[in-house]
């Protein structure tokens, strides 16, 4: 398992490339979550792992966003994006180990982490704390590969396989074995990205009765309270 300063290393040497390799292909995933969101002005929200800011643009005008990342690198591209959006009020941007968020019980409304689990050391210490700083009742939501069955994605994973050590990526995350040791309760969770590489997992702070479903994320519009 990767320490805090590892990850943080792994991400220094990657900030410069992490736009080309994640950027466009991953885009569809990270505009399904906040889409599913249904935010509105007024509506908190912590993005964990926000990396470069990639998702910057994908949030609604008057949404308050955090946004919390291990690597200084990572941020410092951030800012620089955030500061060129029209996003009002401007992100707040800092580095954080999202294992132990400094962060407020139930301060959010909405948790998202994209692209994270999967290369994040102890990912259920990472949700249990997003859990926490969420508020009842509010989303909690998941992006991420899964593993596959499928041979043409596998083949892509062997193909990206130097790729992935560089950030000790794993593609191997079983989606129920995921749920079962998080204890998340999903209501709906979609598809998304090139060949439907990316999941994306809608939850609850509090468990819900609805089973979940694979929807489309492009006609989906999350509940609010």
């Amino acid at each position: 398992m990767q320490s805090s300063d590892q990850v943080s290393r792994a991400y220094r040497a990657f900030a410069p490339l992490y736009d080309a390799f994640y950027g466009k292909v991953l885009e569809p995933g990270r505009r399904a979550a906040i889409r599913g969101m249904g935010l509105n002005p007024g509506h908190r929200v912590l993005e964990v792992g926000i990396g470069t800011g990639l998702s910057l643009s994908a949030y609604p005008r008057g949404v308050e966003v955090v946004g919390i990342d291990i690597a200084p690198q990572m941020l410092d591209k951030a800012r620089r994006r955030a500061a060129r959006s029209l996003l009002e009020p401007r992100p707040e941007l800092r580095v954080m180990d999202a294992r132990k968020l400094e962060l407020a019980d139930a301060s959010f409304d909405s948790v998202v982490a994209m692209y994270v689990v999967s290369v994040t050391p102890e990912p259920e210490r990472v949700v249990a704390e997003m859990v926490r700083v969420c508020r009842p009742g509010g989303a909690v939501v998941i992006v991420n590969h899964f593993r596959t069955e499928s041979r043409l994605i596998r083949w892509a994973e062997v193909a990206l396989r130097p790729l992935h050590r560089l950030v000790n990526y794993s593609a191997e995350l079983d989606r129920e074995d995921f749920l079962r040791r998080t204890g998340l309760q999903v209501v709906w969770s979609a598809r998304a990205n090139v060949l439907g590489y990316s999941t994306v997992l809608y939850c609850r702070r509090e468990p819900v009765s609805e089973p979940a479903s694979e929807v489309d994320p492009t006609r989906v519009t999350a509940a609010t309270d």
